[in-house]
């Protein structure tokens, strides 16, 4: 009997449903959207031969939840880029309803229990159709009720780290709703080392709950040469090579006040033809909306391209003449690697997550010395043999980053949430 148990252990954790936390793959997706979407596509249609016969776990299922809807994978297929969109009036009315009902406890309670329910009737479904193991996966922090194993991704503690580099209201939610989660997990997945640690000393988290599990990159984030992007750059009013770029929505964690007085630093010839372009939508706060700003706006200096579809962003990346990323607090910095993959240099904070991330293949500075982050632009800008060794070991250092390898540890991850 003892053996039989045994058995039927090792087959619940070897085949596996997962329960995914899929909030930020439609709409216009942030980088905690972009590595769920990609790392479901792979898990859902792995590269052939990708699974050795020795391998521990396979996926055998899979349902997207959504906000409280379950979705099949089929979305997956059909998932689009959302544009950005003006401020709405109802959106804005709409979204105060749910903070102020966030905030009630017996709403929270009678929302908790029926989504409970809800999963847990889901589960055992998908159970009984696989004939194995079911573990719900929250990619971004916090999780919904469920009964069964549950895995946490935590990709950053930015909030904890700096709260006001975040709305309050945010940062009032998630520490509402963070006891019970940590409660709830069985395991967790981080996206870098530098994470885990974080979540060890702000959360007190055992480290051996933790898995590393780090994205990966796009096989369509590739150098491009200039022919080819040449309708992009031209939509954009853009010269190759004639441009510093940097990615990512516009909030005040992502330091572009700093980036554009560092860019009003350089020499007049470079400033003038290399203007500042942004490519992101619209968050929260007052960055870049001074008038410093408005003013560089106005001189062509600056340039905001709102949001950028993929295709286009590969060819804004590749023909950059430098990417610069000065975030002030990061828990991985995908921007930075998908920059590299198409070849362009990057200049990158020295600090949190992006030093292990970038590795040596960017130039470090102080995310604070405004100073520092406009000599770093102007040697890559002046010294074309530096910017051809930044593009050379950059895609070279990105390459170690699959979506595949991401994957294969959260399979791995979900395994051992099973087995606990």
């Amino acid at each position: 009997m003892a053996r039989q148990d045994a058995w039927r252990q090792d087959r619940i954790a070897a085949t596996i449903g997962v329960l995914l936390g899929a909030d930020g793959v439609t709409g216009r997706r942030s980088g905690v959207g972009r590595v769920t979407l990609e790392m479901a596509r792979t898990l859902r249609n792995p590269p052939p031969g990708d699974r050795s016969p020795g391998d521990p776990a396979r996926l055998a299922a899979m349902a997207l939840l959504i906000g409280d809807s379950v979705a099949p994978p089929d979305l997956l297929d059909h998932v689009t880029e959302a544009a950005d969109a003006p401020p709405s009036r109802v959106r804005a009315v709409l979204a105060h309803a749910r903070a102020v009902a966030s905030r009630c406890p017996t709403v929270v309670a009678l929302h908790g229990w029926r989504l409970r329910r809800r999963l847990d009737h889901v589960a055992r479904d998908m159970a009984r159709r696989i004939g194995g193991g079911i573990v719900y996966h929250e990619s971004n922090l916090i999780a919904r009720p469920f009964d069964g194993a549950t895995v946490v991704m935590v990709h950053d503690l930015s909030w904890r780290a700096h709260p006001a580099l975040h709305p309050p209201e945010r940062v009032a939610w998630l520490e509402r709703r963070l006891p019970a989660t940590l409660r709830q997990a069985t395991r967790f997945a981080s996206v870098s080392d530098f994470t885990a640690r974080t979540m060890v000393t702000q959360l007190g988290i055992d480290r051996a709950r933790i898995d590393v599990v780090s994205p990966g990159v796009s096989p369509m984030f590739r150098p491009v040469d200039a022919r080819d992007a040449a309708p992009v750059l031209a939509r954009h009013g853009l010269a190759d090579r004639g441009y510093i770029l940097a990615v990512s929505t516009i909030e005040p964690r992502k330091n572009f006040d700093r980036l554009l007085a560092a860019h009003a630093r350089l020499p007049d010839s470079l400033r003038s033809r290399t203007p500042l372009v942004i490519a992101g939508g619209r968050g929260w706060g007052r960055a870049l909306d001074d008038d410093d700003a408005a003013q560089a706006r106005c001189d062509g200096a600056l340039r905001l391209l709102g949001h950028v579809p993929d295709a286009e962003l590969v060819a804004l990346y590749a023909r950059a003449a430098v990417v610069a990323y000065p975030s002030l607090y990061e828990g991985f910095g995908l921007p930075v690697l998908e920059a590299m993959a198409c070849g362009a240099p990057v200049v990158t904070s020295d600090g949190t997550a992006l030093r292990d991330t970038a590795g040596d293949a960017a130039l470090l500075v102080d995310p604070l010395d405004t100073d520092a982050i406009a000599a770093a632009l102007r040697r890559v800008l002046e010294d074309p043999d530096l910017a051809a060794r930044l593009r050379a070991s950059g895609t070279a250092h990105a390459a170690r980053f699959t979506w595949e390898r991401m994957a294969t540890g959260m399979l791995e991850t979900w395994r051992t949430a099973l087995a606990a």
